[in-house]
């Protein structure tokens, strides 16, 4: 017997005869109720199957008869189609429910029926329409008493104002509408409304007022499980976090706000949140994500008739097209931005397109013409009670004049005062370096010092707000100028107190994010372990296997389409591998943007050690020496146990550049011509010896009088990082034979190391060959005596653990590498020039990245990467190096034994048995690296073979 067909067997029917004769014969009074209570029950979550069941009841009403329930039918077919941004026709529907409730006689539903209008119209930018029915039909709700929809009306009146930026009245109608339905409505529905209300806070400034609100909104949402309206709370507090400066909190919100837009089908809201994370990705300096965001958000607002949106998108995709210098695209944006503003009549955005056309013109060399915008802009901001925008368009405007030499201090330090009263600390770091540079022109240091100091201030508080390392990095890339400013200057004046300051402000600019890794190694708060959501952690898991599996089907890849072809790697398999990186990527950012303190956490930065620590951390006889790159000149600030010295100008940028690129050639013509290498290798010898002598006349002999002992220290910058100095040479002698050199990647650094050291008491290295050593080798074409070196290297060890070929896996070192003082890998490296966290070690299942090693917690002592290139890394901005290097010091390794590049394998293996033969006769790490190096070195002359490592942490 088959079961009774009922109305919702209409929902699975796709002929429509067919569907209308099964709603003409179940149609009832309840089935219309039933379809009612589905549809309200999916509004919020899913609108397409809140509209199917809606218009269900539609067409069952019809058959009922009744105006009440025609009526009640069409009013949530129009919310529903609200929800879906279908505006226009949700009017129609809206009004059909008020034509049907006063056939039936009830004027005060006709009203209720008409409310949702308002909204849509406001949607439809149709905005006096909107304005002059919200105002009749709140008079005619209150004359009937009905407090509850006036209340309603109010608010859609408010929205209407949000929408045009009059945030005054919107705050009013907001206010006034809650004074009518607190009390008379459930809690989610005020919770909404003072989620509105918060968005006006926000954008006047009155911050605590807002997050206060949205909490308690948020609770509410959280309470009823009503995923959707959570979303909406996360989407307004994460623009609220944007304009506070704390960019990483901004975009875990809007990640999580967008993860929920998307599951529920909720595209316009989805692509509001791409527009906003836009902003922020600008903001970072992150500029091709920004673009794409705004693109993708631009596709569907344009799709949906959203003028407004598609205006604001285009207002900040100018900005990111002006920084690739497309100029023409740029102000075409600004103009549609402007003519659809002033078709609305919203004459604050209008005011932003122009505080944005000051930005493209800035950038584009027009400095007078982009003035004339900032005043424009500024005068209208600030009449809008925006003083926080208003201060970054008087800022373009002031900074024109200072540049040239204009009087324009009394306006710049009101751009100061009102950056630091709206928590725009970037822009109050700007504004300080602006007058720094105008007063050191005119020649009143004190004032300029005093400027670039408050500026450098500023900054580093707006650099804590930035926690997510990759964000921090770009965030940095245009400000970092205004330490080469406060350097220079102190500098310039030369007091003996000036050069030790401007030696800790050279600290403070560059490597502090590793400084704070190596810092913090072994805190496990800064791990995310065990604390990602399950689907995500698969997720990783897959896209790393597959990861591996590429690289281990291509063996290496470093980038680059001339790589590419020297491999002869097919294009399909090498777009295969940047796709997947590029997947994984994503997913482990996802990863840091959803552990759960992400949103609150305040990037901490590396403590910078005073210099008198470092001088007191040097041993007798060692000398400290830091690089500082800056106004194309290469500087060297020279620090003894007793002195500190500087050096201007040893050598030019471009000089530097030079003989690294012509070192770089000799080296690769050894490891690529093995022939042409026997047949000629005098003159080859020759000419790297030439290049070499040319590092040492620009590098080290300047400063030979100010070196005192026979130890060093290294502390490159910028270009000088890689360069292996210690096989520099004076004529007669390499460097190495007048000097035991060791490297770091800053001061702080090696301070953190030798204070490691000596709180364990591996200061020498008799202690070290009794550690537990980890020595794990995987032999691959090209490096096929890795097995037999790590098996020679074992008996220096008391305790060694050995892993060697298909034994040497991920797991045996996940195992043993934590607990290890010793860990020695000769494997195969790669190098990842384009995406340097993807480097990585080959070990038999896979392959040990970089980034992985932000997991580990080691006690190590010396990290000994016996392979190609280990030592290599990319130098970003703030001199923060990414590579393996960066990922072991990270992990809490001490020193590292690393390559410069690919020496030979036999070489490799003869350095390495030496070295640790060294260490075995209580040689320090560094005295046992530099012999080694002599040693082999009367057996291949050719500094190609002996001098590719370099041990960098503590001697």
């Amino acid at each position: 017997m088959s079961a009774a067909v009922t109305w919702r067997d209409a929902i699975r029917v796709s002929d429509a005869a067919e569907r209308e004769r099964i709603l003409a014969a179940t149609s009832s009074s309840a089935s219309v109720e039933e379809a009612l209570a589905e549809a309200r029950a999916h509004v919020a979550q899913a609108p397409p199957d809140a509209l199917t069941f809606a218009e269900l009841a539609c067409a069952m009403a019809r058959y009922v008869g009744s105006p009440k329930l025609k009526s009640a039918a069409e009013r949530v077919r129009g919310q529903t189609l609200r929800a879906l941004h279908r505006h226009s026709e949700a009017i129609d529907a809206l009004e059909a429910s008020a034509q049907h409730a006063m056939a039936s006689g009830d004027e005060r539903l006709a009203l209720q029926s008409r409310i949702g209008i308002v909204d849509s119209l406001s949607w439809l930018e149709r905005f006096d329409e909107a304005i002059e029915l919200a105002r009749e039909l709140g008079a005619k709700l209150m004359l009937q008493g009905d407090l509850v929809e006036a209340g309603k009306v109010l608010i859609n009146e408010g929205n209407l104002y949000h929408r045009r930026d009059e945030y005054d009245a919107a705050e009013t109608a907001y206010q006034r509408g809650l004074d009518l339905l607190r009390g008379r409505v459930p809690a989610d529905v005020i919770a909404r409304v003072e989620t509105n209300l918060a968005n006006i806070f926000t954008h006047k400034n009155r911050v605590q007022e807002a997050i206060a609100l949205y909490d308690r909104a948020r609770r509410v949402f959280e309470s009823a499980n009503d995923q959707y309206s959570m979303a909406v709370v996360d989407l307004n507090l994460g623009f609220l976090h944007y304009i506070a400066g704390e960019h990483t909190a901004a975009m875990a919100t809007f990640t999580r706000s967008r993860r929920a837009f998307e599951a529920a089908g909720r595209i316009v809201e989805a692509a509001k949140v791409d527009g906003d994370a836009a902003d922020v990705y600008r903001a970072l300096n992150l500029l091709p994500e920004a673009l794409e965001c705004y693109e993708r958000a631009l596709d569907v607002f344009r799709a949906q008739g959203m003028m407004y949106e598609t205006g604001r998108a285009q207002i900040g995709r100018a900005v990111a097209l002006s920084s690739f210098e497309r100029f023409d695209e740029a102000m075409e944006a600004l103009d549609e931005a402007e003519r659809i503003f002033r078709k609305e009549e919203n004459h604050l955005q209008t005011a932003h397109v122009a505080l944005i056309r000051a930005h493209v013109l800035r950038s584009a060399g027009k400095g007078s013409e982009a003035a004339d915008q900032a005043a424009i802009a500024a005068r209208d901001l600030a009449a809008a009670g925006l003083h926080g925008w208003a201060a970054e368009a008087a800022f373009i405007q002031h900074d024109v004049s200072l540049e040239a030499g204009r009087d324009a201090t009394a306006g710049m330090q009101r751009v100061v005062a009102q950056a630091r009263d709206h928590l725009r600390s970037s822009l109050e770091g700007r504004a300080h370096q602006s007058l720094g540079r105008y007063y050191a022109n005119k020649g009143q240091t004190e004032e300029a010092l005093a400027h670039f100091r408050a500026g450098v201030q500023a900054l580093e508080h707006a650099r804590t707000l930035v926690s997510i390392e990759e964000f921090h990095v770009a965030f940095l890339r245009d400000k970092l100028s205004i330490y080469e400013d406060l350097v220079a200057t102190l500098l310039g004046r030369g007091r003996a107190q000036d050069i030790r300051e401007a030696l800790e402000y050279v600290e403070r600019s560059k490597s502090r994010l590793l400084l704070e890794r190596v810092q913090s190694a072994h805190d496990a708060a800064l791990r995310r372990a065990g604390r990602l959501d399950p689907e995500l952690a698969q997720r990783l898991g897959q896209l790393r296997t597959e990861l591996c599996s590429h690289y281990h089907g291509l063996q290496f890849l470093d980038g680059g389409e001339q790589l590419r072809k020297r491999l002869s790697i097919p294009v399909g398999d090498l777009e295969r591998v940047l796709k997947v990186e590029e997947e994984y990527r994503d997913a482990l950012l996802e990863a840091e943007l959803a552990a759960p303190e992400i949103a609150s956490r305040r990037r901490s930065l590396g403590e910078v050690v005073p210099v008198e620590e470092l001088q007191a951390a040097l041993d007798t006889g060692e000398t400290l020496v830091e690089y500082a790159v800056f106004r194309d000149q290469v500087a060297a600030f020279v620090v003894t146990p007793k002195d500190v010295f500087v050096r201007l100008n040893v050598a030019s940028v471009e000089a530097v550049e030079h003989a690294a690129r012509r070192l770089r050639y000799h080296l690769q013509r050894v490891e690529s011509q093995s022939s042409y290498v026997e047949r000629h290798a005098s003159q080859l010898h020759a000419a790297i010896r030439q290049v070499l002598e040319e590092l040492y006349a620009y590098l080290l002999q300047p400063l030979e009088n100010l070196i005192h002992g026979d130890k060093l220290v290294i502390v490159p910058h910028s270009i000088v990082h890689g360069l292996p100095l210690h096989a520099a040479r004076d004529g007669s002698e390499y460097a190495l034979d007048r000097w035991e050199m060791i490297y770091s990647p800053g001061a702080a650094l090696w301070h953190a190391g030798v204070h490691r050291g000596r709180r364990r008491g591996t200061s020498n290295g008799v202690n070290l060959v009794k550690e537990k050593a980890l020595l794990m080798a995987y032999p691959v074409p090209g490096i096929e005596l890795v097995t037999e070196e790590v098996l020679r290297l074992s008996e220096v060890f008391e305790n060694a653990v050995v892993f060697t070929e298909e034994a040497a896996t991920l797991e045996a070192f996940a195992a043993h590498a934590p607990e290890s003082g010793i860990i020695h890998l000769a494997t195969h490296a790669l190098f990842r020039a384009d995406n340097p966290l993807f480097s990585g070690l080959q070990l038999a299942d896979g392959w040990l990245f970089a980034h992985d090693l932000y997991e580990y917690s080691m006690n190590c002592h010396l990290a000994t990467l016996s392979a190609c290139r280990t030592g290599a890394a990319l130098v970003e901005p703030g001199d923060e190096l990414f590579g393996l290097m960066r990922g072991f010091l990270a992990a809490g390794a001490q020193s590292l034994a690393v390559s410069l590049w690919p020496a030979a394998d036999a070489a490799t293996m003869s350095v390495m048995v030496e070295f640790y033969h060294n260490l075995a006769s209580g040689m320090t790490r560094g005295a046992a690296l530099r012999e080694a190096q002599r040693a082999v070195r009367n057996e291949y002359e050719h500094p190609y073979y002996w001098a590719a490592f370099a041990l960098v942490g503590a001697r």
